[in-house]
């Protein structure tokens, strides 16, 4: 495994009491960077370990709701802060890639945000080892997978998920839209639009940019430094679909999640995503999700059917 000096200006401050612990080869090594996500942090971190990562790297953008005080009790999470925020620091591009850095090339790396969910084909049986040795073997290293947006049943203001027990999310947002998606293939790498935030807020079409590649082999330099949806090298992006993230925004504290990241000002360009979720919600626009294209989420063969990913088992 060859190592790199850590990107200049990234400022990481190691947090653990016991410094910075290297990767074995056999590890299953998930970045992610949290801000006040104290709600999602004991599913996340139990729904991951249950696929198979066994480090835990992580930024934290000086949360002050006790994430951080969580974090640094998990034994299997290494935690750094840094004295710039994430828009200073690239949306947190050179967070990445300074871990990166640190952790080492030649490896496969999992790269989520905490209310985002990897699931493919069979992962309630098969674990992130067999998945990456058939991604290998069809010749996949930049696996895409679209975010799904999930929502409660009845209106977001009913759906409570305040972290305090082991409840996953989807228990509770449980409901996605099986339908109304649209695929573009761009120069640098796949596109997908759709989903409630398309259907209720009438957005352009690639206003909002749904694919992702959660799970890279990394090998370069620049894996992350142009967009997390579009890691480099670009002619990797375009591998077959093998999975899909959950993701999670609409629960019954989404007006002021809303209010607080438009405050807090960290976000693509001056937060125009929140902004249009909070004009949507002063317009009542988004108290129920629920339409016609909705479904109730059961497990990762359901989404294999629905055609968001082919399975590779």
């Amino acid at each position: 495994m060859r190592t790199r000096k850590k990107p200049s200006g990234t400022r990481l401050i190691p947090l653990n009491p016991d410094g910075i612990k290297p990767l074995a080869a056999s590890d299953i090594p998930l970045i992610f960077l949290t801000r006040n996500s104290l709600r999602f942090l004991e599913s996340f971190l139990t729904h991951y370990r249950g696929l198979g990562v066994t480090r835990f790297l992580c930024v934290d953008d000086q949360s002050t709701d006790g994430t951080r005080e969580k974090l640094l009790n998990e034994p299997d999470v290494d935690l750094f802060g840094s004295d710039v925020r994430y828009r200073e620091a690239k949306g947190g591009l050179m967070w990445r890639e300074a871990l990166v850095g640190l952790y080492g090339t030649q490896r496969w790396y999992l790269n989520v945000d905490c209310d985002e969910y990897l699931v493919y084909g069979g992962c309630e049986t098969k674990k992130l080892p067999e998945f990456i040795q058939r991604l290998e073997a069809a010749g996949i290293l930049h696996c895409p997978a679209p975010m799904i947006d999930f929502y409660p049943e009845d209106s977001i203001s009913s759906a409570v998920f305040d972290g305090s027990n082991n409840s996953m999310p989807w228990t509770i947002a449980n409901m996605f839209d099986r339908s109304g998606y649209r695929l573009f293939r761009t120069s640098s790498g796949m596109i997908m639009s759709g989903g409630p935030r398309d259907r209720v807020l009438g957005r352009p079409a690639i206003h909002d940019e749904l694919m992702k590649y959660p799970l890279v082999y990394v090998e370069h330099d620049t894996t992350f430094s142009v967009s997390i949806h579009k890691p480099w090298p670009f002619t990797r992006n375009f591998s077959p679909i093998a999975g899909s993230l959950l993701h999670f925004k609409f629960f019954n504290e989404t007006e002021s999640l809303i209010k607080e990241a438009i405050r807090d000002n960290q976000y693509y360009k001056g937060s125009r995503s929140y902004k249009s979720m909070l004009k949507a919600l002063d317009e009542g626009k988004l108290v129920n999700l629920k339409s016609d294209i909705s479904v109730h989420y059961e497990n990762s063969r359901q989404l294999e059917q629905l055609g968001f990913f082919k399975t590779l088992f």
